[in-house]
Parts: C-alpha cells; structure tokens; sequence
C-alpha cells in the first residue's frame, strides 16, 4: 500500500470513528505533542508475554489496522485483555453457566489480535477454542503464539486461528461462547447479530457472549434475542494494573445469552 493510499485509509477511519470535528481536534493535538514525542518511554513488557515468552503487547490503533477490507474503517484498536480480568469472568461464567457442560462448547473470540484470550481460554476444557481475526498480520502473530503455546503443552482442548471477517465466520455447532473485548464498532456489531440470527435460529440457549468495554451493547440489548445476564466491573490485578496502558477501574463488562425471537 502507498503512503498516500495509507494516508486516505486512516483518513477514513478517522471520520468513520471520531467524526470531522474529532478528526480535526486529534489531529491538532498530535501536532502540538510532536516536538515531544522523544521523551515518551517505552511500555514495559507485560508480565504474561514475560512468563510464556510470546507477543501480545502493544497498542494500535483501529487507522493502523489496514487490511484492505472495508471494515477496516470500524476496527476500534489492539490491545490485549488484562489476564487477570480474563480469567475472573471466565470464573463467574463457568459458575453461573447450567445450560451444557463446558466440554461441550466451543470458546471463539472474534477479534482476537495476538491470541491472549485464545491462549488462556485454551487453558480450559473447552470443545475447542477458535481466534478470528481480519488482520493478517496480527492473525499471524497470533498462530506464532499458539505455537509457542502449544509447544509447551498449556492449551487443555483444540485451539486454532482463522484469518476471517467476523461477520462471514460460520459458527461451530453445539453450545458457542463468544468472547469481544471491543474489536469493532457498531455497523460491525449490527451484521454480526445478523449472522447470530442467522446460524442460532432454533438453538435458543446455546450461545452466550462476554462483551468487554461494551460500546455497542445498546444493540444488542435493543434486539429482543438477547438476554443480559449480568453487567458490571472486573477486578484487575496489580501486576496487569501497573502495565496496563488502556484499562480503568470503570471498565464495563456484559454477559449476554442468545434466547431467539
């Protein structure tokens, strides 16, 4: 892709996310903190890329995410999820959850970047976990990751990536958990109740969906297939809190559950 095609890609997405007059204030406050990019430090390796030797850090933003689809203008950003916040929700899920037993469903995180969330819900029984990610690159991160993942024998259940576009995935059969830590914004999320629609109609029951940093949750709850089974916030580690670049204490955090209609 050329500078100037890239330049038009971010553009777009600027307008698409933050409107003319937020583009335009962003792009004045980037001017005015130029002189004083030099003394910006670099972030600290998260403890989890530490501790397994993989690459989920960084953030970057949704006008960097170019992959040349057209939703490329409704990515929200990378960041990966605080693991400690990943692993107390799964906890309050597998307690509250009475429809099938955990073997029986299938974990997929649309979005899923760099794999965080793929790699530490491998680590329960799930039927299989599955990444589904737009951007090739991050999805090849991703697989890399697995790799290492995989290599020294953490994942519990079958794990994979898909390069795919969420709202085209094909979900598994059975019971499906759906995991969003916020990739895309609200036209995205609309076309993917269309596809919920599409692929649960008569399995009413059998598709919850944790929702992180809820932005299009009005959607959802406006739609009359979904029921939401609790809300609230996360608890986050000190270790994730004192790297954590993008999280507060007042992130929001929906569990709904598909009930058809």
């Amino acid at each position: 892709m050329s500078k100037l095609s890239r330049a038009w890609s971010k553009l777009r997405w600027s307008l698409a996310q933050r409107g003319l007059g937020g583009t335009l204030r962003f792009a004045l406050e980037r001017a005015r903190r130029q002189p004083n990019r030099r003394d910006e430090t670099k972030p600290r390796l998260h403890p989890f890329d530490e501790r397994y030797g993989v690459d989920t850090g960084g953030l970057i933003g949704g006008g960097e995410l170019l992959s040349g689809h057209p939703n490329d203008v409704f990515n929200t950003a990378y960041y990966g999820m605080a693991p400690s916040r990943f692993q107390r929700v799964m906890e309050y899920w597998i307690a509250d959850q009475t429809h099938a037993a955990l073997e029986d469903y299938s974990f997929v995180d649309l979005g899923s970047g760099k794999g965080r969330a793929v790699m530490m819900a491998s680590g329960f029984s799930f039927r299989e976990v599955v990444g589904v990610e737009l951007h090739p690159a991050l999805a090849g991160i991703a697989e890399a990751n697995v790799a290492v993942w995989s290599a020294d024998g953490r994942p519990v259940c079958p794990v994979r990536i898909v390069c795919a576009d969420a709202t085209q995935f094909v979900f598994p059969d059975g019971p499906c958990l759906l995991y969003l830590f916020n990739p895309f914004a609200a036209p995205v999320m609309k076309r993917l109740v269309e596809r919920i629609e599409a692929d649960f109609a008569g399995r009413a029951g059998m598709l919850d969906l944790i929702y992180f940093n809820p932005e299009a949750g009005h959607l959802l709850e406006a739609h009359g297939g979904f029921e939401l089974l609790w809300t609230g916030t996360v608890a986050m580690s000190e270790e994730d809190r004192v790297v954590d670049l993008v999280a507060s204490a007042e992130d929001i955090c929906s569990v709904y559950r598909w009930i058809g209609r």
